[in-house]
């Protein structure tokens, strides 16, 4: 092929992704899931910005040897990984992108994260969207519009979800949904744990895969509502939950509790 062609194809294909960029809104949730489904993230913006907020934040990580063994042992297996944290603070999306950009599991900072959708409407959106994160759609944010509609939206993003897990990917998640609760700061509630994180683990498990779960607590020592970049937060992980082999298949509300027991013991070990 003319090398010349060839870049004007490459030209004509993103002129195509530029224009079919679609509206962030949950009546377009179709169209938005069907753009951000085969992922956006650009590494050469990426690993940069990573290594600057890992700089600002300069986050204190807390993750034992055997952890990190595992991890790559299920990472080189082609499992799928879920890091499931708390969410104290604003600052937490940057926090945990710092943290799983340690040299030790660097692999986990190419997973898929979630963000509430309004990010995606502002100056912001190619930083989230060329760091592979995905727009969710929160019933909040939505007062008034169909339960069929969130529903629906919450599944499609869920099947997104899946599909990266049962690749061998990673997907970032806070289970709490927004922010924690002042009860939630030193040990989490098991109604806080939303049940999307259970519902993609049964999802790899019923597609017949194994699924980890890697609990993490974030903790700012009282300065979760700082306006200014916190510094020297501390990032916890807890003890790894596997799914694999042919045992049953997890409910919703069986994820959630080990998920809920492993970010209470990332805590306790992150307020020490």
């Amino acid at each position: 092929m003319d090398a010349g062609a060839g870049r004007s194809r490459r030209a004509l294909g993103s002129g195509r992704g530029r224009r079919a960029r679609p509206e962030v809104t949950l009546s377009n949730f179709e169209a938005v899931y069907d753009y951000y489904g085969p992922g956006r993230r650009r590494d050469g913006f990426t690993h940069p910005l990573l290594a600057f907020v890992g700089a600002l934040y300069s986050p204190e990580v807390r993750i034992g040897a055997g952890t990190v063994e595992e991890l790559h042992r299920l990472h080189d297996a082609g499992v799928g990984i879920v890091v499931a944290a708390n969410h104290p603070s604003a600052h937490d999306p940057f926090v945990l992108a710092s943290a799983v950009y340690d040299r030790r599991v660097r692999f986990l900072s190419s997973g898929t994260g979630l963000t509430k959708d309004p990010l995606f409407r502002g100056p912001l959106r190619p930083v989230f969207e060329y760091t592979g994160t995905v727009p969710v759609f929160r019933a909040k944010n939505y007062v008034g519009t169909d339960r069929a509609v969130h529903d629906a939206a919450a599944a499609r993003l869920i099947g997104l979800c899946v599909d990266r897990l049962l690749a061998g990917g990673v997907v970032l998640t806070f289970v709490e949904g927004t922010n924690s609760s002042a009860d939630d700061l030193r040990t989490l509630r098991l109604d806080s744990v939303k049940k999307g994180v259970g519902q993609m683990t049964r999802g790899v498990r019923e597609a017949g895969a194994p699924v980890a779960i890697l609990p993490v607590g974030i903790v700012y020592r009282g300065r979760e509502h700082a306006r200014l970049p916190p510094r020297h937060p501390v990032v916890s992980a807890g003890p790894l939950s596997l799914w694999e082999g042919p045992g049953p298949v997890p409910s919703i509300d069986e994820v959630r509790r080990a998920v809920r027991d492993g970010i209470d013991d990332a805590l306790t070990d992150a307020w020490r």
